[in-house]
């Protein structure tokens, strides 16, 4: 055997390497790419859970109190006749429904939430009362979020939904 046929096997046993390599790192990225997308799909459920927890507490609050429901109703349906602390005390629920809301916002902005999501929020944001508190407030330090984006989103959120479809994303 030569010099030259013995180098002509270290090239074919070279070539063999290589591709068992690349082999080797198809499959790793192949297995490290879906372990990502169960992470992602973890965290954006880990989300929605959350979003829905917070949603829970907030009904909850309402549930458990006659006079806080009431002046959620009528602040909901824009009562003119709510008296100072009434419209105060619903003027902190909203800020906290606006806070929600932007944690939504930011969820789907990061690709974690789910823009089809249709959550008690979009329920609340259609309401006279609270698009009165919005035009009040979007720009405002009464709570609402400086992100022109997210304000775009609240204010597509807040037009009538279409009939059968889902809310605007």
């Amino acid at each position: 055997m030569t010099l030259q046929d013995l180098g002509s096997i270290g090239e074919v046993v070279a070539a063999i390497a290589t591709v068992a390599t690349l082999v080797y790192l198809a499959i790793q990225i192949r297995h490290n790419t879906r372990g990502l997308d169960q992470n992602n799909e973890l965290l954006r459920l880990s989300y929605e859970n959350h979003l829905r927890g917070e949603e829970i507490q907030l009904t909850a609050l309402l549930a458990g109190d006659a006079e806080l429901a009431s002046i959620w109703r009528r602040g909901l349906a824009a009562d003119p006749g709510l008296e100072r602390i009434e419209r105060d005390r619903f003027e902190f629920l909203i800020i906290n429904v606006v806070s929600m809301l932007g944690a939504q916002h930011d969820a789907i902005d990061r690709g974690l939430g789910n823009p089809d999501l249709v959550t008690f929020l979009y329920f609340v944001v259609r309401t006279p009362g609270f698009r009165q508190w919005w035009a009040r407030h979007r720009d405002g330090p009464g709570g609402a979020h400086a992100n022109v984006e997210f304000q775009r989103w609240v204010e597509s959120l807040t037009e009538p939904e279409p009939m059968g479809g889902s809310p605007a994303a």
